[in-house]
């Protein structure tokens, strides 16, 4: 099955918002083993929308369209649409009467431009939108299948999964399509995607059924691995043994598979072995504890954290001798090394982790530029440890890899602790 993405929209173009309804769809079609082979991006031109349709229609079986439904003028993407069917735009009653019910359910008298999202292609499907007044709208174009849906995102997601995939999964498992797939999904962290690259290419060919991809998802990177064999025991078989051939070659930095997240896995480590966890945070500014406090249920594990930006924070939250920091500097070893110890103890917990550096722009010194990072960890029956990390890029990529370098230490120190008997 062949799937294309077309997204149209001036605020696209002109790089005004990002699209991100299509990284959402593509990585929801890869949980069904479909791979989208082109998105397109179009202003609000109509000859461009009406090309675009035409041009998708005759390569691919299903097209999903964003964008361009709503009740504006610049919003003409299923006019284009009936052009490009060569039919006519009908107003149709079933979406007239949704939109007079969601208008009175909210006691609001219709704007006459809401009715322009009740004229559809003719011979068009509509369906209800669950959370706006803008139909998705179902339409064949020769022998494309192609989905019209609105661009606001909560929008977009909600007829993404309640509509759109049971439809292409209904389509997978029919009789004209007899390719099977598996899929599997390799998080990984601290290994650059080129480096990713370099080390499993060479499984690439002892697993033909398999194709290998990668994505980028700072500061992590992702292996995609899609098996296809003529049945679905084969795919599974042919997806296990690439997936055991890769975690073999890739190790720890392989932290979780498929929908398991970083900080979930993290937390979920720590609380099987019964340990809790503070944070003192310096450059990073509370990126860590917004992290793990993002995961439900992270308060059996995460005791909390402390911003210690300023010096005489430092001393008075967690602790680092005002010595220390007059001799040494706030970004240092030895600092990072007290604010880890120190928050660990003011907190009462098993582990304590801290980082302080130079974020930038400014800031730095000749022998700690900007982007030079401190990030230790102090727990029972060792002594705290500090890593230097020398981290590229603007300031909220620094704080981004940051976090994740000094939660990572923690991971690897999990993974090699013994476990109690």
């Amino acid at each position: 099955m062949r799937v294309e993405l077309l997204c149209t929209g001036d605020e696209l173009v002109t790089g005004l918002i990002t699209d991100t309804n299509s990284t959402y769809l593509e990585a929801r079609l890869f949980d069904l083993g479909v791979k989208v082979e082109r998105v397109t991006v179009v202003g609000d031109v109509r000859p461009d929308i009406t090309g675009a349709l035409l041009e998708a229609s005759a390569r691919a079986d299903v097209i999903i369209v964003s964008g361009g439904l709503g009740p504006t003028t610049d919003d003409f993407t299923l006019e284009c649409a009936a052009a490009a069917a060569g039919v006519p735009l009908e107003e149709d009653a079933r979406v007239m009467g949704w939109i007079e019910e969601r208008y009175a359910a909210r006691g609001m008298a219709i704007n006459p431009g809401a009715l322009r999202m009740a004229r559809i292609p003719a011979g068009a499907e509509p369906v209800r939108n669950p959370q706006g007044s803008a139909p998705l709208v179902i339409q064949k174009l020769g022998r494309a299948h192609l989905f019209f849906l609105p661009g606001v995102p909560r929008e977009y997601r909600a007829l993404v999964d309640g509509e759109v995939l049971p439809r292409v999964r209904g389509w997978l498992a029919s009789e004209a399509h007899r390719t099977f797939r598996a899929f599997r999904l390799l998080r990984t962290v601290r290994l650059p995607e080129s480096v990713l690259n370099q080390q499993v290419m060479p499984l690439v060919s002892r697993h033909p059924r398999v194709v290998f991809g990668f994505r980028t998802h700072a500061p992590e990177n992702h292996l995609k691995l899609m098996a296809e064999a003529p049945t679905q025991a084969e795919a599974d078989a042919a997806l296990s043994a690439a997936e055991a051939a890769c975690r073999v070659v890739l190790g720890t930095h392989v932290y979780g598979a498929d929908a398991n997240e970083y900080a979930p896995v993290l937390l979920g480590l720590l609380a099987r072995a019964g340990h809790t966890l503070a944070v003192a945070e310096s450059c990073t500014g509370g990126l860590i504890a917004q992290d793990l406090t993002a995961v439900p249920g992270a308060s059996q594990v995460f005791v909390g954290g402390a911003v210690v930006y300023s010096e005489k924070m430092k001393s008075a939250w967690v602790g680092v001798p005002p010595e220390v920091l007059a001799r040494h500097g706030a970004v240092s070893r030895q600092t990072a090394l007290a604010m880890a110890e120190g928050v660990r103890t003011a907190c009462g917990a098993t582990f304590g982790l801290s980082v302080t550096g130079y974020a930038g722009p400014g800031g730095g010194t000749p022998e700690d530029p900007v982007g030079t990072v401190y990030c230790a960890l102090a727990g029972p029956d060792f002594e705290p440890r500090c890593e230097r990390v020398s981290l590229a890029g603007d300031r909220d990529r620094v704080r981004l890899f940051a976090a994740s370098h000094v939660l990572e230490m923690l991971r690897l120190h999990l993974l090699a602790a013994p476990v109690s008997p």
